[in-house]
């Protein structure tokens, strides 16, 4: 049996390999491979790209306060891992798996064993990516095998938990009952860190910097019955964070040691997980199917969330019906959550540092200002409940009672107003977070300005960014990703980086007519701070809806023009 595994884990591999080979033949995929692997190689193997003298350090993270914070990382994972009840997908297999191995005279240990060798193929992968990113040539190998420990450690820890909970669903207390060691030590430690995390309340109290502050989280955190109880989260960064080969070499037995305890502990498992597989597999096949229909990264609706919705009025505008679906549909897979996450903890932070330390403030507003930034460039990537979604649906989209001006504006703005929400949420939490600050508080006016200009200049570079992101779309179909799952390798990061190069292009373009009116605004109420921002962003926002709403005229014409064997 181990070799007919060996033999479907290889052929699967080499099959894959081939079929990734054989799509170079397409230029867009040649072209994406070529941006990929330039892109590595400026990386991590240009030396004018390294630190001066040709040589970067063992770790990356040195100074960082990784070590400390890894294990909180590590521990959070674990938590979410067994009060939600593990990852369900964990114990998915795929549709021909199903139908060829479990109906076949093998045990379930060595399907738990195929599940686990199988799994190593992603995480050496991954294993290799981390190791270039955060290690240098000669510690190419040192890296490897530290994020390969690391990340085995995780996966097997989901599979475990997985494991377990299937075993409650199949044999109800008597399951729980048998796994009640590990849900008892995790309490327990949970217990433990909490109540030392809250004994360096008045330490935090009395740092004088944020250096300070992460030496005494690392010393409280390290020591006594605290560091105890961390010590199994550290023993698996250790490898991760060593910053010498003699810190690293102390650091690998204990954390190999950690991958045996948790291989055995799978193994030893006793779950007859067959079925709780089965529905997992199942689980994941629909999801696949929903992401080739929809093209989005989560399409999945339950038989309860399909029940949440939205009263629509029977007669009104036929655009906002559509409007109206798109975002119904966010609501039912779950990404507003995924979207409001990001504001909440903003605005929690904010409000739980307000006037605990000099440093904090002033934090938490770049973070978040930085992640305003990142769901401008990456949000569209994500956020695709608008034409890239609907485009494998087009012979329906041309029976709607709409032009097409009125279906780019529907499904552009099922996409932009979402994210400009969440953009304006953490801009409000950044400003909130300097009101606290105890110096270096910009003036009232500034803070007010900002928010009332805010939300109409975030609101057109939204409808403009995602304009262009449909147009794309729309008019080069072969080269963005419509309703299908895009591949892996290389070439997909070269293509999401030609994407993003032309789309940042485009969007630097039309910025110049909005630059223009939101600096004559300002410059014409400037005695006035309040209406001067204010002004300016709204009319650099006014400005970028004009544009994008000329972009959706020229791509309704598009629209109306396009014919299904055009999308291929």
């Amino acid at each position: 049996m181990t070799r007919a595994f060996a033999y479907l884990i290889l052929v699967s591999m080499r099959n894959r390999f081939v079929s990734q080979v054989k799509r170079i033949r397409n230029p867009r995929y040649a072209l994406a491979l070529l941006l990929g692997l330039g892109y590595f190689w400026m990386m991590f193997f240009n030396r004018g790209m390294r630190a001066p003298g040709g040589r970067q350090g063992l770790n990356l993270f040195a100074g960082m306060g990784a070590s400390t914070v890894l294990p909180l990382i590590l521990l959070l994972l674990t938590a979410y891992a067994w009060i939600t009840g593990g990852d369900k997908y964990a114990l998915a297999f795929t549709e021909a798996e199903v139908s060829v191995l479990f109906p076949a005279p093998i045990s379930r240990r060595g399907l738990i064993v195929y599940k686990l060798v199988r799994s190593q193929t992603a995480v050496l992968f991954t294993s290799l990516v981390w190791s270039m990113l955060f290690r240098s040539g000669k510690g190419g190998a040192i890296g490897i095998v530290s994020y390969w420990i690391m990340l085995s450690i995780i996966t097997l820890h989901r599979l475990g938990v997985a494991l377990i909970f299937a075993s409650s669903a199949e044999h109800g207390v008597r399951g729980l009952r048998r796994s009640w060691p590990a849900i008892a030590a995790f309490g327990v430690v949970a217990t433990v860190i909490v109540n030392g995390l809250l004994g360096l309340r008045t330490s935090f109290a009395s740092a004088t910097g944020m250096g300070e502050m992460m030496d005494i989280a690392a010393r409280g955190l390290s020591t006594g019955i605290v560091g105890w109880a961390l010590y199994p989260f550290r023993v698996a960064v250790g490898p991760m964070v060593a910053t010498t080969t003699a810190e690293w070499l102390a650091a690998l037995g204990p954390a190999l040691v950690l991958v045996g305890l948790h291989v055995w502990w799978v193994l030893r498992t006793d779950s007859a997980f067959e079925e709780t597989a089965a529905a997992a597999s199942a689980a994941q096949a629909q999801r696949i199917r929903a992401m080739r229909a929809r093209g989005v990264s989560s399409g999945t609706v339950s038989v309860k969330a399909a029940r949440r919705t939205v009263g629509l009025r029977p007669t009104g505008a036929p655009a906002v019906a559509l409007l109206w679906k798109n975002v119904l549909w966010l609501s039912r897979t779950g990404q507003v959550r995924t979207l409001v996450g990001l504001p909440v903890i903003a605005c929690v932070a904010a409000v739980g540092f307000a006037g605990g330390h000099a440093d904090l403030e002033p934090m938490v507003a770049i973070l978040s200002a930085i992640m305003a930034a990142t769901v401008l460039l990456f949000g569209p990537m994500t956020m695709r409940n608008d034409l890239r979604g609907e485009l494998r649906r087009l012979p329906m989209l041309k029976t709607l009672p709409l032009t097409g001006r009125q279906i780019i504006l529907a499904e552009v703005a099922s996409s932009a107003t979402p994210t400009a929400a969440v953009q304006y949420v953490l801009i409000a939490a950044a400003i909130l977070a300097l009101s606290f600050a105890s110096t270096g508080v910009p003036a009232l006016g500034l803070r007010i300005g900002v928010l009332i200009g805010a939300p109409f200049f975030l609101l057109g570079l939204n409808l403009a960014n995602f304009t262009i992101h449909n147009g794309m779309a729309l008019l080069f179909p072969a080269w963005v990703r419509l309703g299908e799952l895009g591949g892996s390798g290389v070439e997909v990061m070269g293509q999401m980086m030609l994407t993003m190069l032309a789309t940042l292009l485009m969007l630097l373009l039309l910025l110049v007519a909005p630059a223009v009116a939101a600096g004559a605004a300002y410059f014409a109420l400037q005695s006035l701070p309040v209406a001067a921002i204010g002004g300016a962003g709204l009319a650099g926002g006014a400005a970028l809806c004009a544009e994008a709403y000329g972009l959706m005229a020229m791509l309704g014409s598009s629209l109306e023009r396009l014919e299904p064997m055009q999308l291929g």
